[in-house]
């Protein structure tokens, strides 16, 4: 699917508030409504959109620390990394994995009540992941910056 202007300002607007109608999103692109619902339904379609999410406040709901975590395997066989991003995939703790080159193999981003909880989940989770040889853990202070998404 090749995306055009209008569908760069649709995706930059859904990024922004994912909860817009086709009217309003409409209004700001200079498009018939039907239009940008039919945009949105092919870049849907498409897979260009994969999904809508709300974004949560986690302080507001208990989940106060956030880590990431440099893991290295110790093997790095198929299967093993199979194993391993299959066991990480199902740890609700972790927010995202990303395959990484350099020193590590693996970033992990981790949300968790508090520093026991990381505690905890290091040593009966994370260092139990199959072929993990060693981790190392950085400690959010703040967050400067997040998205969920880049439009454009």
């Amino acid at each position: 699917m090749e995306i055009d202007q209008i569908d760069k300002k649709i995706l930059a607007l859904l990024t922004e508030n994912c909860k817009l109608s086709s009217q309003q999103i409409a209004e700001q692109v200079g498009a018939s409504t039907a239009s940008c619902w039919r945009r949105i339904k092919a870049m849907e379609d498409a897979g260009v959109i994969e999904s809508y999410q709300a974004t949560i406040n986690h302080d507001a709901v208990g989940f106060e620390l956030t880590a990431f975590a440099q893991v290295t395997l110790n093997r790095h066989s198929k299967n093993n990394v199979k194993l391993f991003e299959e066991a990480v995939g199902r740890m609700p703790e972790i927010l995202a994995c990303y395959s990484v080159t350099g020193q590590y193999d693996y970033i992990l981003h981790i949300l968790v009540k508090n520093i026991r909880d990381y505690e905890l989940f290091l040593n009966d989770r994370v260092f139990h992941l199959p072929g993990v040889d060693h981790v190392h853990s950085s400690i959010s202070m703040k967050t400067v910056k997040t998205r969920q998404s880049r439009a454009a």
